[in-house]
């Protein structure tokens, strides 16, 4: 099964460059979501109103996930600085994460909004990054029944 070596490096480029812009929308994302975190942490002085839950970004072999952290609790290290326990908030078997159980009554929209968003991105880098490991296994394939 003989590729048009330079149909598929295009392709293979196209692909990953499309990676690398989901990658920056979801830089956008998380760094928006922490601007209105801070600015709305502020305005709450009662602890128990803050929020207790932060996205982030963690890369991946050739790609990005984008999760979800819940803080546990604060507590003050041997410096005397805040520091915070967290733990992963797992998504499960779909594409969006529920947090609703985790997100405080003012920020639910917000929230959602975000794992709205956050759900197309995810939906499109399983399809980008199954479409590079699927070559890797058909390249693979092949040098194998060449030999």
């Amino acid at each position: 099964m003989p590729f048009a070596s330079d149909e598929v490096t295009a392709l293979l480029a196209h692909v990953e460059n499309r990676i690398e812009e989901l990658h920056d929308e979801a830089r956008v994302m998380v760094d928006e979501h922490w601007a209105y975190y801070m600015a709305e942490s502020k305005k709450r002085r009662d602890f128990s109103e803050k929020s207790r839950i932060y996205p982030r970004l963690r890369e991946t072999q050739g790609a990005f996930a984008i999760e979800w952290y819940r803080i546990l609790k604060w507590f003050k290290n041997n410096a005397g600085m805040w520091k915070k326990k967290t733990r992963y908030v797992a998504r499960g078997k779909g594409d969006r994460v529920n947090l609703k159980r985790y997100a405080q009554d003012w920020e639910i929209s917000v929230v959602n909004e975000f794992e709205d968003r956050a759900k197309l991105i995810r939906r499109e880098l399983t399809l980008l990054t199954n479409l590079i490991a699927g070559y890797k296994r058909l390249k693979k394939q092949i040098k194998v029944e060449e030999n």
